[in-house]
């Protein structure tokens, strides 16, 4: 249970910006298009040898990253998240991430599709949480054959008001429906088939109960959702603050931080290996590991602590949000619920 809460005066209070936010919409406006042209709707690059990052250039401006790793043996395809579920089907011609997988010549996949249709492998999805723009492209992936699996650590936030806690009602969006195949404990390594895929599972919550990571151990990659990502685009077209919704915990939020630093530092130690990159649900994709979690856990003691400026307040889910953001051109911003922080500040 979350505690409640009156606000304290530790919290500062300048002169607030009309800076909007937007828990349907992170992206300054007219810096891309809502509505994406046919060509420009997913594209996609190479992460590393086995592993592609597909942008979804949506009409919610949310610009969702979605990995998609392909294996041989097993045959199969771990997608990380589905993004916001593709473009309209009579104007676009990859109108679906499944459709795009499979049949867009990718240049990044020496002009082949990723998953094509006359060799395809069997789809296994990765939740890292079931926010609207991670899991709407599902129902394009429904299949007997597909595998979906979410985080075991707080069932009852998907199977439960699904579309509240997806913020699919608040958008007038329908709410995919989806049965999940496996429910993943902390640290659970996966295979298919009888066959290791190295991939470890780690339980991270506060940005959501659900929220989980998953670490690639061949790679060395390790995939965190929305937990965190940097603000400004790289082309810098548009900008994201780290959102958090009504169900966030900041308290849940700094133990994840915590696990997840012990977590890099550990494999870093290991011999003759190369360091840990972390990949995010938007933003960014590759940057080094401890560098990342070492600025964001001190970011957040900062917003806990009251040392860092809010630069907007607005009402939103019958709750009082802010927006944290330093002076000049900050690498993150945060908007949440204050009484995250507050929670946090008693805990």
């Amino acid at each position: 249970m979350i505690p409640s809460s009156s606000p304290p005066t530790a919290l500062p209070s300048k002169q607030l910006l009309p800076i909007k936010i937007s828990l349907s919409s992170r992206s300054r406006p007219g810096l891309m298009a809502a509505n994406p042209s046919r060509s420009q709707y997913f594209t996609c690059s190479r992460l590393n040898a086995t592993t592609f990052v597909v942008y979804e250039n949506d009409k919610y401006e949310e610009h969702p990253f979605i990995y998609v790793k392909i294996y041989d043996d097993p045959r199969l395809v771990v997608i990380s998240d589905t993004g916001c579920g593709g473009g309209d089907e009579d104007r676009e011609h990859y109108h679906n991430l499944k459709k795009y997988i499979e049949t867009c010549p990718a240049a990044a996949n020496d002009g082949k599709p990723l998953n094509p249709i006359e060799a395809r492998r069997t789809y296994f999805i990765i939740c890292t949480h079931c926010h609207y723009d991670h899991i709407l492209g599902l129902k394009h992936f429904q299949t007997a054959s597909t595998s979906i699996l979410a985080s075991s650590f707080d069932r009852h936030f998907i199977e439960k008001n699904l579309p509240v806690h997806s913020l699919c009602e608040f958008l007038d969006v329908p709410t995919p429906e989806y049965t999940v195949s496996y429910w993943a404990d902390d640290l659970d390594k996966l295979s298919f088939d009888g066959k290791p895929l190295h991939l470890q599972i780690l339980h991270t919550p506060g940005h959501t109960p659900d929220e989980l990571a998953w670490y690639d151990e061949q790679e060395r990659h390790l995939y965190v959702g929305d937990s965190f990502y940097e603000r400004v685009a790289k082309d810098n077209s548009y900008e994201q603050a780290i959102i958090f919704p009504k169900e966030g915990n900041w308290v849940h939020y700094m133990q994840s931080l915590e696990k997840l630093l012990r977590f890099v530092e550990e494999k870093n130690e290991e011999p003759g290996k190369a360091t840990i990159r972390i990949g995010c649900g938007h933003i960014t994709s590759s940057v080094d590991g401890v560098e990342i979690l070492i600025i964001v856990q001190q970011l957040f003691q900062d917003i806990i602590a009251g040392k860092a400026p809010i630069v907007h307040l607005e009402e939103k889910r019958g709750e009082e949000y802010a927006l944290w953001k330093a002076d000049g051109e900050p690498r993150f911003s945060v908007a949440a619920p204050k009484r995250l922080a507050l929670e946090a500040t008693k805990a």
